[in-house]
């Protein structure tokens, strides 16, 4: 009777398991370690274990190694051991065991074969080289955006004449790099519309229906590295023109278009609605930053009603995703 009750035992156990004699032949095996092979028990009882798994001799002289040390008495444990698993349709796929071998003894204390207790771990493992893969990924993105607050930092400093004045716009510039981050986060990272980019930039000030703005292009969507550095470049623009431009008064507009053009893409902002507007004395923080780009031919013309600026960027820079990057990658 206890006989009978360890067989059964033993086939209804739900960790993998199967058994082999001193010739490396299959004398048992349970339903989990059936069901994870494929096979049936009477598929692989009697046959040599490597000529009902066949493998090549590199995958194979490991198993080997193990079940020689486990038949003189050694327990042995291989960590993601690669097997070939042929399936009903007679399609081969990889998987990846944990194995732990251990000697089979006989009632007198000797060692008649070997019992194997195995567990498929080919899942588990993609999910961890996906987790580490989203992980370095992830440190990747953080180390990038670091590099780019302390480079937002130190040319806002160059460009502030007071404290408060670096605390205003490197609060505003650290703002907008948070909603660029939450809207690729949101996007998993698949970067964004560049309307709307101009919209997220522009939602403080106006509602996107106003009448002050028009925005004039097909719609397509930017690589990540240019969303963040587009969203960068429309923070500089709609926080220049909340500062100077069109936003600081009542009937100032922005007219926005871009479109392709044979093997360009070309891009225009149009404020309009001041009066007398006079060419800064230097530079800002935005113009700066946008004549860093190789990429983009800029050019700005200052009117007494407003500003216009034009930009030029290769069409293919635009399909690759590599809009603001440099042509080599």
């Amino acid at each position: 009777m206890a006989q009978t009750d360890f067989r059964q035992n033993y086939h209804l156990m739900p960790q993998a398991s199967m058994t082999l004699d001193l010739d490396l032949v299959f004398k048992n095996a349970n339903q989990a370690y059936c069901r994870a092979v494929r096979r049936t028990r009477d598929q692989l009882v009697g046959r040599y274990v490597f000529e009902a798994f066949p493998d090549t001799a590199d995958r194979v002289q490991p198993v080997m190694d193990a079940f020689q040390k486990s038949l003189t008495g050694e327990i042995t444990r291989l960590h993601l051991v690669p097997y070939q698993l042929m399936l009903p349709n007679g399609q081969i796929e990889d998987r990846l065991w944990d194995i732990e071998n251990q000697p089979l003894y006989s009632t007198n204390g000797d060692i008649i074969g070997l019992v194997q207790f195995c567990e498929d771990v080919t899942e588990r493992e993609a999910f961890r080289k996906e987790r580490d893969l989203v992980s370095a990924e992830l440190m990747h993105r953080v180390r990038n955006t670091m590099a780019v607050v302390q480079s937002v930092a130190e040319h806002t400093g160059e460009m502030s004449d007071s404290i408060d004045e670096f605390l205003d716009g490197f609060s505003g510039r650290l703002m907008a790099l948070s909603r660029n981050f939450t809207a690729l986060s949101d996007a998993n990272w698949q970067g964004l519309y560049l309307d709307d980019i101009l919209q997220a930039e522009l939602e403080p000030y106006l509602d996107a229906g106003s009448d002050r703005i028009t925005i004039i292009g097909p719609r397509f969507r930017l690589g990540v590295k240019s969303t963040k550095d587009a969203s960068m470049i429309f923070h500089e623009l709609v926080t220049n023109a909340s500062k100077h431009g069109f936003l600081t008064v009542p009937h100032g507009r922005v007219d926005v278009s871009w479109a392709f053009d044979k093997d360009r893409f070309k891009f225009t902002w149009r404020e309009s609605g001041l009066a007398d507007l006079q060419p800064p004395a230097r530079d800002g923080f935005g113009f700066q930053m946008m004549d860093m780009f190789p990429n983009i031919q800029l050019e700005r013309q200052f009117h007494a009603d407003g500003l216009k600026l034009s930009a030029e960027i290769p069409a293919n820079l635009i399909a690759s995703g590599l809009v603001f990057e440099h042509a080599d990658g």
